[in-house]
């Protein structure tokens, strides 16, 4: 029977952010659900986050600090896992910060539909007054059995091929409360980011085939903090091709336990050239910037990738949205030059958001 007031873990990764980590944390100290156990894994920072940690820690006894060396963001999460003695548990990035009511808010909601799991949406931080919210895209819905594997898990993976949407629903672990129960009954743990370019998706996969019922509100309660370094030019990343043809491969070797092929094949594959475009994409900013780096042969090489060759041979992009369907369509044919233009007209309109 759930607890009225149970405690709640909070799993904080610290890694040289000095300059977000008071305003990280002490969003979580205002949270209105006050029964937290706030867990800070310095991941061997080289500045003073280390010593702020522990500075924090002398200030509010609900703060735990863990120093060990780095290891990345999933290793440092699965640090806090190990210590953690919540009933539920929540991820959060240090340079991000959360609402004053998100814990409050997502047990409520677990509270009404006995569930297991819940999700909320989240903001696109850009700085004061510069905020895009992304509503979560269910709004009181609950899963259970098959369906948390169709319609939350399959859905974080990408969308069919006729969807408008890459994904439905974010793949992200900050945006919930996790059982630990069934954390610690299925010895869940994240892999390291070193290994596998998207860690998230791993620890979903291994999470929801056990969870028996999944509860999401729309409430964007989140605030996912972009910075320069975030950009295409800033974060590239010239192994980001093979880093994902890895990736994909231990998607596909998980999901096959758990779905028919014929299930989730054409969503992988969706994940997958959406990976491709988005190196496409960052391979041509880093050119615009960087005046010697032969972009065009990079392209060129990408597109000519034999497991890129055979995602897209088999897949149905004929039936994407238009847009989508243009720039698999450039990938298809190796049609380079138009591949380069949609990408940087895609880029030039994106600046303009703001």
């Amino acid at each position: 029977m759930m607890s009225e007031n149970p405690l709640i873990s909070v799993v904080i990764p610290v890694y040289n952010v000095e300059k977000y980590l008071q305003q990280c944390v002490d969003s979580v100290l205002e949270q209105t659900y006050k029964h937290l156990e706030i867990i800070l894994v310095d991941d061997g920072s080289t500045d003073s986050s280390g010593e702020m940690c522990d500075r924090m820690a002398t200030l509010d006894d609900r703060i735990r600090v863990v120093h060990k060396r780095n290891a990345g963001l999933g290793m440092a999460r699965n640090s806090g896992l190990d210590v953690a003695s919540g009933q539920y548990v929540m991820f959060l990035d240090s340079d991000d910060f959360v609402d004053s009511r998100m814990v409050e808010e997502l047990y409520a909601q677990l509270r009404k539909t006995g569930a297991d799991t819940s999700y909320c949406g989240y903001n696109e931080y850009y700085g004061e007054g510069r905020v895009n919210p992304r509503p979560a895209a269910y709004d009181d819905r609950t899963f259970r059995g098959t369906d948390i594997i169709n319609h939350v898990l399959l859905e974080m993976v990408a969308g069919k091929p006729e969807d408008s949407k890459e994904a439905l629903l974010s793949m992200s672990s900050c945006f919930a409360l996790f059982s630990m129960d069934v954390i610690g009954e299925h010895h869940v743990r994240f892999p390291s980011e070193r290994q596998f370019i998207s860690e998230d998706i791993i620890f979903d996969i291994a999470y929801l085939q056990h969870s028996s019922c999944v509860t999401y509100i729309a409430r964007p309660l989140y605030f996912y903090r972009y910075t320069n370094s975030s950009s295409l030019t800033h974060s590239f990343n010239a192994r980001f091709l093979e880093q994902q043809k890895t990736q994909y491969a231990r998607m596909n070797e998980d999901l096959e336990t758990i779905c028919a092929a014929d299930t989730y094949r054409d969503r992988l594959d969706r994940y997958f050239l959406g990976r491709v475009r988005h190196f496409i994409g960052a391979v041509v900013a880093y050119g615009r910037s960087h005046k010697e780096y032969d972009a065009y042969a990079e392209v060129r090489r990408i597109v000519n990738d034999e497991d890129v060759r055979t995602v897209i041979a088999r897949y149905p992009y004929r039936r994407n949205p238009f847009q989508l369907r243009m720039m698999n369509m450039c990938i298809a044919h190796r049609w380079i030059w138009p591949a380069m233009v949609l990408v940087t007209m895609k880029q030039l309109k994106k600046t303009k958001r703001f």
